[in-house]
């Protein structure tokens, strides 16, 4: 009955220009078992050979789904598209670069089916360099599953930098009633938040993912101001770093399914974040004000010959 319904896992690959590392990519989702999926490409308008080879692995596979952008939407734009353009009751980000373990999504929508209460599943990971070569590996040493929404905020302000879940499976009902992602740097850290608020996520202790990191690797690559102006290009207004994830944090609270004491209590919980960030942001503040300042300051008059 493969491919015969709607498959009960999406898999969505955003991809600008991956080449190098595609090929490998593709292969190890498709070499999938035991697992109904349908996979799909976003291209944004991608400038190397990653159009020849999605067209024809769409054409030889009909899980395939290929998406060419009529122009580059940014990153952002592009991963939260996917979300709507994907099927099934899970879904998983892939990227062009890691690579995913032949049993990966199986055991991965078996966790959801044992939890149901559970928001996302997210397993151990390999991390493989440029080469492909292990240099490490990263496990959720303190899993977010505690039964209060708060509870599991702040477990998640306090290993804020963790951000692997991002890679793992989510109800597609949490996908769409949770906060999509900002055109902020730390967007990433901020949804997988958001996601702890809608449930526990849960833990398959094994390396199911292999993770690239590389010097072309978004995370390797980006500075915060040049992101967001990447993102939003033409966007003219005061660009504070760590005032917008803050926002961004209180939206997807606001956003949660949750009553009036328990997100009390997930306000209370972004203390550690407060905590780490409050400094910076007072920079931000003072040195937008000094820009302000200097930017109405009158121009002395041109004196003449």
């Amino acid at each position: 009955m493969i491919g015969q319904a709607e498959p009960p896992i999406g898999v969505g690959l955003p991809v600008y220009n991956g080449e190098p590392y595609l090929a490998g990519a593709l292969r190890s989702v498709l070499a999938q078992k035991d697992a109904d999926f349908e996979l799909v490409i976003a291209d944004n308008c991608s400038t190397d050979g990653t159009e020849e080879l999605c067209r024809e692995t769409a054409r030889t596979d009909p899980r395939v789904r290929y998406i060419r952008r009529d122009r580059n939407i940014g990153v952002t734009a592009n991963h939260n598209a996917l979300m709507h353009e994907t099927r099934g009751e899970f879904f998983s980000y892939a990227t062009s670069d890691d690579e995913y373990r032949e049993d990966r999504l199986a055991l991965l929508s078996a966790a959801l089916r044992r939890h149901p209460e559970a928001a996302a599943a997210l397993s151990a990971v390999e991390e493989i360099d440029e080469d492909g070569q292990t240099i490490g590996f990263w496990r959720d040493e303190s899993p977010t599953v505690q039964p209060a929404p708060a509870a599991r905020l702040r477990h998640r302000m306090l290993n804020y930098d963790d951000t692997m879940h991002f890679y793992g499976l989510i109800r597609r009902e949490t996908l769409l009633r949770a906060r999509p992602l900002e055109p902020i740097l730390p967007a990433d850290r901020v949804i997988i938040a958001g996601w702890a608020l809608f449930g526990p996520l849960v833990v398959v202790d094994e390396p199911l993912l292999r993770h690239r990191n590389h010097p072309g690797s978004d995370s390797q690559a980006n500075h915060a101001r040049r992101y967001r102006a990447r993102e939003m290009p033409g966007d003219q207004r005061f660009f504070l770093p760590n005032v917008e994830e803050g926002r961004a944090l209180l939206r997807v609270i606001h956003a949660a399914p949750m009553g009036f004491g328990q997100r009390l209590r997930a306000y209370a919980a972004l203390r550690p974040w407060l905590a780490r960030n409050a400094v910076p942001m007072a920079r931000n503040v003072a040195h937008s004000a000094i820009d302000v300042a200097r930017s109405l300051r009158p121009r002395r008059a041109d004196p003449g010959p």
